[in-house]
C-alpha cells in the first residue's frame, strides 16, 4: 500500500504553525497602517497651516470654514469641521467623538479652530482620531507654530504611536495640549 499525502494530525500542525505567525505579525500591520493614517494627517496639517497663511495674508484673520481655503478637500462643507474617510453627503454628520453623531468615518476629524490673529497665536488645526478601532490620539499644530506638528495619546497605545510619529524612543509631553488651540 502507497500513503502518499499527509496525515490529518501533519495539517493540524502546519494549520497551527500559520495561526501563531498570523497572530503574531497582525499587531504590526495594524500598527503600520496607524502610522501610515498618521502621516496622511500630518500631510493634511502641513498643507492647511500653509493655506490658512496664504489666507491671512489675503484677509488679515484665519478661517474656520474648510471651503474658504485653496487647499479644502472636493468633498468639504462650509464649515470648520471635516471628517476624513466620509463622502461628502455625509459631512453634514462629521463629529470629533460617537456620542456628537451617528457617523464618523474612520479616519480624522480635523477642526480648524480661532480665527483672530491677536489672540497670543493660539489659532490652529487638531485632527483627532476618530472611528474603530484602538487608537484616540490627537495631532495638531498651530498656525503660527514654525516646529513640527504635536501629538497628544490618550493610552499606552497612542503614546507609542506618538512616540513614534515623533521619532523618539519613549513618549514625551507635547510642548502644548490641544486645548491650547482656542480662539
Amino acid at each position: 500500500m502507497n500513503n502518499k499525502g499527509f496525515t490529518l494530525i501533519e495539517l493540524l500542525v502546519v494549520v497551527l504553525i500559520i495561526g501563531i505567525l498570523a497572530a503574531m505579525a497582525m499587531p504590526a500591520y495594524f500598527k503600520a497602517v496607524e502610522r501610515s493614517r498618521t502621516a496622511e494627517a500630518d500631510t493634511m496639517i502641513g498643507s492647511v497651516v500653509n493655506a490658512q497663511q496664504r489666507y491671512k495674508m489675503k484677509t488679515g484673520n484665519y478661517t474656520t470654514t474648510w471651503t474658504a481655503l485653496d487647499v479644502a478637500p472636493a468633498n468639504a462643507a462650509a464649515q470648520a469641521l471635516y471628517c476624513t474617510k466620509l463622502a461628502k453627503g455625509d459631512q453634514a454628520n462629521c463629529a470629533k467623538d460617537e456620542k456628537d453623531a451617528a457617523v464618523v468615518g474612520n479616519g480624522f476629524a480635523m477642526e480648524l479652530i480661532g480665527t483672530n490673529t491677536n489672540t497670543g497665536n493660539n489659532s490652529g488645526v487638531v485632527a483627532s482620531r476618530v472611528g474603530t478601532g484602538q487608537y484616540t490620539y490627537k495631532i495638531y499644530k498651530k498656525y503660527d507654530d514654525p516646529g513640527q506638528a504635536q501629538c497628544e495619546g490618550a493610552s499606552s497605545d497612542d503614546e507609542e504611536l506618538c512616540a513614534d510619529y515623533k521619532g523618539v524612543d519613549t513618549y514625551q509631553e507635547p510642548e502644548y495640549a490641544s486645548a491650547d488651540i482656542k480662539a
